[in-house]
């Protein structure tokens, strides 16, 4: 049994499976251990079934936030994930029902999504199977199958900005959060760094000074000026960078 997860911007991916060995089977996983398509496996109910995508029990993913599957949307949730697998390319099948012992009960009207992808050669033998995170970015990463001589990509993507605002929005009704002016400068600054969510940002701002936990600093200050010009409000922004500039330090 293993586990592998990670952080994709704010947004836990964890996928739980099991590792078979190819043990000297090599030349004969795919197409025969591993069957190609959906095939009737004479056991369970399912009469199309697809891999199981690793051993024993289901295969896992789970995601804390809506992501895309190769630019496809998936709800946040846990999936029974399925490959039907081809010598070229390969469904992705994401399914809702996640606790099932491999593939022998699938159905595909628990299918949450399904996508393809090409099935990628590999130039030295993965022993036993794997998945793994690469191609990292501040809002993507590849997750891949690896076994045998074989590599099954999948690119997961999240909309890390809209993630990002609304684990703010959140976060703001904790009393640990709310309680100290550098959250809510932080939030204000996330959105006049990248230019969105500006009204809310503004009030951000303002609570970062204004309010019974707010702080009239260098920080909190030039970020509430800042979302200020944004509005056109130029005299009050200068107002309030004329107070925090002799804050600043070098």
């Amino acid at each position: 049994k293993a586990s592998v997860s990670e952080y994709i911007g704010i947004t836990s991916v964890k996928v739980d499976y099991n590792r078979p060995g190819v043990n000297g089977r090599e030349g004969k996983i795919w197409g025969s251990l591993v069957h190609y398509g959906f095939a009737d496996l004479h056991y369970g109910t399912s009469k199309a079934a697809p891999w199981r995508a690793g051993a024993n029990e289901n295969t896992t993913i789970e995601f804390s936030s809506e992501v895309s599957i190769e630019g496809k949307p998936l709800q946040a949730g846990k999936y029974g994930f399925f490959i039907a697998m081809g010598a070229e390319k390969a469904t992705l099948v994401f399914s809702r029902f996640n606790t099932a012992w491999g593939s022998f009960y699938y159905d595909p009207k628990d299918d949450a999504l399904r996508v393809e992808v090409p099935v990628q050669k590999l130039d030295k033998t993965v022993e036993r199977l794997k998945y793994e995170f690469d191609e990292q970015t501040e809002n993507s990463a590849v997750l891949s199958l690896q076994w045998e001589k074989v590599r099954i990509p999948c690119k997961i993507s999240v909309d890390l900005q809209k993630i990002q605002i609304e684990s703010f929005r959140r976060e703001f009704n904790s009393g640990m959060f709310y309680r100290y002016w550098q959250n809510m400068q932080m939030a204000a600054n996330y959105c006049l760094v990248n230019n969105i969510n500006l009204e809310e940002g503004l009030t951000w701002a303002d609570r970062s000074v204004n309010t019974y936990f707010g702080e009239a600093n260098f920080l909190s200050l030039s970020s509430y000026a800042g979302l200020l010009e944004k509005f056109d409000r130029k005299k009050e922004a200068d107002s309030l960078m004329k107070k925090a500039l002799p804050m600043a330090t070098p």
